[in-house]
């Protein structure tokens, strides 16, 4: 998959006709997965490319009351398992105060060669977010090409699928709900920091990882998880919160992984949580947490089958 920045319309190479599903699509949930299925389904009826217009972090965490489910370069990849083959990425104050016929015409048409627009129900764009996808539609047809509306999807029992209805099983540590929604496990993929080290003192070495800001944070406690190294899924055990038993103060996911003893401090790991096991817990000695820790681990255990 191709990442283009429309931030620099001079660089962008000569592409073919696309069709292009617009939206924010932070977590890039069942609802944004049918707006990328059917532009891949489309472009290939109508030999086109198969695009995505997302917008960078920057811009996503300027959207009022809302906290992020996803990093870019998640969404990249999610995009890229979905068949896309271009990923445009414009800043929202770039594009702020275009107008809906100049964002078509300008930016859908004329940077993104878009034949086909594919939008949700509940889209927005244009200054002021006065375009609708009524207005998508309209606009264009008056430039050549046409535009999809794609209906909202709901959950089994009822619920509209939404990044609102993911940040709220999220914090309920509601973990298969979360997944239930997103169509795929809930995963942060973030760098190993430096801790205390406090976790080799008690035989558990974990490895810390920090929330960007203005991220979408679980309901603090313990997980079980699982992370990616080198490729391989290990099975571990992670504590989301502000760890009160050694003093923390910023919120941080602390994990433990079973049966490995590899240095990670620098890389970037990707940590899946699967199921919230207990609330965060302070302790009135190392003792004692490591107690819960290791009853923790048996958990893990019995979850993967693991003897």
């Amino acid at each position: 998959m191709e990442v283009i920045s429309l931030a620099d319309s001079a660089g962008i190479p000569l592409l073919p006709p696309t069709v292009t599903a617009l939206g924010l699509f932070d977590g890039v949930h069942l609802g944004h997965r049918a707006l990328l299925t059917a532009a891949v389904r489309d472009a290939g009826e109508l030999g086109c490319a198969p695009a995505a217009l997302t917008f960078d972090d920057a811009s996503v965490s300027l959207k009022p009351g809302a906290e992020r489910l996803t990093r870019l370069e998640d969404r990249l990849a999610l995009f890229e398992a979905c068949g896309i083959a271009y990923t445009f990425v414009a800043s929202f104050e770039n594009v702020r105060e275009e107008t809906p016929a100049r964002f078509v015409k300008d930016v859908l048409v004329g940077l993104c060669r878009t034949r086909r627009a594919v939008c949700g129900e509940n889209f927005r764009f244009g200054a002021g977010a006065a375009g609708t996808p009524a207005e998508l539609c309209r606009l264009m047809e008056s430039c050549g090409g046409d535009a999809r509306v794609v209906p909202s999807v709901k959950a089994p029992d009822g619920t509209l699928i939404s990044s609102t209805a993911v940040r709220e099983a999220l914090a309920a540590g509601d973990m298969e709900r979360a997944e239930a929604l997103l169509g795929h496990p809930y995963t942060l993929t973030l760098p190993v920091e430096h801790g205390k080290a406090l976790g080799r003192t008690i035989g558990l070495p974990t490895i810390n990882q920090s929330f960007p800001p203005r991220f979408a944070l679980p309901a603090f406690g313990v997980y079980i998880s699982s992370c990616t190294v080198d490729g391989k899924t290990l099975p571990s055990v992670t504590n989301v919160g502000v760890r009160p038993t050694v003093g923390g103060e910023r919120a941080n996911c602390e994990t433990h992984l079973l049966d490995y003893s590899g240095w990670l401090y620098g890389q970037t790991v990707a940590l899946t949580l699967r199921r919230r096991l207990r609330g965060e817990i302070k302790f009135d000695s190392l003792d004692a947490l490591r107690a819960q820790i290791t009853q923790d681990i048996c958990e893990v255990k019995n979850y993967y089958g693991i003897d």
